[in-house]
């Protein structure tokens, strides 16, 4: 029963807390990231908060298989054969960029929705939202080097 609760939780660490900050992030800033970068009307103006508030979250949870994919892969190979020290090197690797690029992914989303640079200083709402991703984040991080290191 443990490993089931242990399990739902990694499972809710990535994809899903990612794109419930995205989505929060996005709410919490809207009034930031309308006035800074959303025009209606202007050629791609709908094209930004589309691509963050969406197409960011498919290609999180695409990332998100992959990895489920690689922990699948390895767990198998590992309990089939020996591989050695290559192996999991080949994997680590594997799964660092994937997680470096999810990382990437969910920054850039973020960002978007907190709008200038400047608005940290006047906006209590983009500490919030800085406090949220790097709590989602901090726990993605820590629980692919956790995977790496099995």
């Amino acid at each position: 029963m443990k490993r089931l609760g242990t399990q739902l939780l990694s499972g809710l660490i990535f994809p899903v807390a990612p794109i419930a900050a995205i989505c929060l992030i996005s709410a919490l800033c809207r009034n930031i990231w309308t006035a800074s970068f959303y025009t209606p009307g202007e050629d791609g103006g709908e094209f930004e908060p589309s691509m963050a508030i969406i197409g960011v979250p498919i290609l999180l949870v695409l990332s998100a298989l992959i990895l489920a994919g690689l922990t699948v892969l390895t767990r198998w190979i590992e309990g089939r054969y020996e591989p050695g020290i290559w192996w999991r090197t080949m994997m680590g690797i594997l799964r660092t960029v994937l997680a470096a690029g999810s990382l990437m992914m969910f920054l850039i989303a973020a960002v978007f929705f907190m709008g200038d640079a400047q608005g940290v200083m006047t906006h209590w709402q983009v500490a919030v939202a800085w406090a949220v991703w790097g709590v989602c984040a901090g726990a993605f991080a820590v629980q692919q080097y956790r995977r790496v290191l099995r």
